[in-house]
């Protein structure tokens, strides 16, 4: 490679092998140049049979609004704006740009101005010079820059800018860890406040079975063991609804801490009667190569890849010889007023260049050590594709498995409603003995508490469907840039060119970004 100094550099020696030198800085970059990993990734899901391809990318970005459900989306919108851990990852973020500032500026000269006066007197007891007096003004501008020849800043500059787009991923799957953390409570809670519910009305129906005991009993219908049996009953249904009172009050204190906020902000609201939560008819699904593109997790552990893979570079561009152009500009006299003559200018400049001839095999351990680093990176990544991709089938496989148990459930309860009734009437009558109806009772009330269960397992699992795929992130990086930097590179600015499409997997087929979801 040439590079022309003709008229930029002196005609100076000295001169025009630093401008030489300059003029090559950039031209060799060692260092593998990082490509991503390709996966082969399963065509289909084992349960895709039960979700409809494709979706709106729109109404995963805000899942939850699908719940219809008003103060579940404030509390969303409220946890996004002031939970504490995304305020320490907009931190993280912050000073990793800094760092990068850093790290950018070793690739440019370094300048300081410095400016000195000094007297001195001689001794009058010297034979020889006779003593006198001198006087001395100094001014001049210092530079030192530093060739980076063999690409050790380029690599660790490339090294920075993956480790901030890994910390925009990193807030990105913050925020749908959050989202779905906060969903998964509330309806929780939702569902604890609905078996409580179903509680009351079960110790409302054994008081009047108690009662219908005790009339049996009086007018020699029944025993005095039925009504201690139908007392027992009662009793023992009583100490159910504390413990669920206890789910409510933890469950509004965690989603209190979620939000940013105390325990019991939400107290009120939260106990103020809702809609019970819609059930999805069907989920979107992307195919698993889509989701290994947009889970901002995996993402993160594409760029960290990216960054370890870099500094490979790093570590090699350290066993290269390291050059340095000092160069310095000023002026001297003894007259304050004649600093700024042509008289007192001085100036110098030279080529340094230096490399370590023995250090114990430091500088090759340096290298074998990034690439270790950059081999578990490798490592890492594909060992979290492949448990995103498990996480996918689990959340389907929960999801369909309890809209299968929901079918018979529902049978079971309404078959246990009919039954009580049928034995309570026969033993209003004088017809059967009161065990029938205790046995119907605690039919239903299981019957309906497993109802309830089963409907807060289908919802929790659309709720870890829409976590596995990485839903509920935003697209927009979540911190300008420090002023004064570079913009960290974009999905849209990555996806520029056939390098782009190679090198970054969130590139789609014909370049552009993968649409925002």
């Amino acid at each position: 490679m040439r590079a022309s100094c003709s008229h930029a550099c002196p005609r100076r020696h000295a001169a025009l092998a630093a401008c030489l030198l300059a003029g090559l800085s950039g031209c060799a970059t060692v260092g593998p140049d990082y490509r991503a990993p390709a996966l082969d990734a399963p065509a289909n899901w084992i349960e895709a049979d039960a979700t409809r391809p494709g979706g709106d990318r729109d109404d995963l970005r805000a899942w939850w609004r699908a719940f219809q459900d008003p103060l579940l989306d404030r509390l969303v919108d409220r946890a996004l704006a002031h939970h504490q851990d995304l305020d320490i990852a907009l931190a993280r973020l912050r000073q990793a740009r800094a760092v990068r500032i850093q790290v950018a500026s070793a690739a440019m000269p370094e300048l300081s101005i410095g400016a000195a006066g000094e007297a001195a007197r001689g001794s009058d007891a010297l034979d020889s010079p006779p003593g006198g007096r001198a006087r001395a003004w100094h001014l001049g501008l210092d530079a030192s820059w530093e060739l980076d020849l063999f690409g050790r800043t380029r690599r660790a500059v490339e090294a920075a800018d993956a480790g901030i787009q890994a910390l925009v991923e990193d807030h990105r799957a913050l925020q749908a860890s959050l989202v779905a953390e906060l969903v998964s409570d509330y309806v929780g809670l939702r569902a604890a406040q609905l078996r409580l519910a179903i509680a009351r009305e079960n110790v409302g129906t054994l008081v009047d079975a108690e009662r219908l005991a005790e009339r049996a009993y009086r007018s020699g219908l029944g025993t005095l063991a039925d009504v201690m049996q139908a007392r027992a009953e009662r009793e023992t249904a009583q100490a159910q609804p504390p413990l669920l009172e206890a789910d409510i009050a933890r469950l509004g204190h965690a989603i209190g801490i979620l939000t940013g906020g105390f325990p019991g902000d939400w107290r009120a609201a939260l106990s103020a009667p809702a809609p019970r939560l819609p059930r999805p008819a069907g989920l979107p699904l992307w195919l698993p190569s889509d989701v290994i593109r947009s889970r901002p997790d995996l993402r993160a552990d594409e760029r960290r890849l990216a960054a370890a893979t870099a500094r490979i570079g790093v570590a090699q561009a350290g066993r290269f010889p390291a050059f340095r152009i000092p160069l310095g500009i000023g002026t001297a006299a003894s007259a304050i007023h004649d600093l700024f003559s042509g008289a007192g200018l001085a100036w110098s400049a030279a080529i340094q260049g230096s490399r370590s001839v023995y250090d114990a095999g430091r500088a090759r351990a340096g290298v074998a050590a990034a690439q270790a680093d950059a081999d578990a990176a490798r490592s890492v990544y594909e060992r979290d594709v492949r448990a995103a991709l498990g996480d996918v089938e689990d959340a389907l496989t929960a999801w369909t498995t309890e809209r299968q148990r929901q079918v018979s459930l529902r049978e079971a309860a309404a078959d246990s409603q009919r039954a009580l009734e049928q034995a309570t009437r026969r033993y209003a009558a004088g017809l059967s003995a009161y065990l029938p109806v205790l046995v119907a009772q605690r039919a239903l009330h299981q019957a309906r508490d497993a109802l309830a269960l089963s409907e807060l397992a289908e919802l929790q699992g659309v709720v870890a469907l829409y976590k596995s795929l990485g839903a509920g992130w935003t697209d927009a990086a979540p911190e300008p840039a420090t002023a004064g930097s570079e913009a960290p590179e974009t999905t849209a600015t990555r996806c520029t060119g056939a390098a782009g499409r190679s090198a970054w997997p969130a590139c789609g087929r014909a370049g552009a970004p993968v649409p925002a979801r």
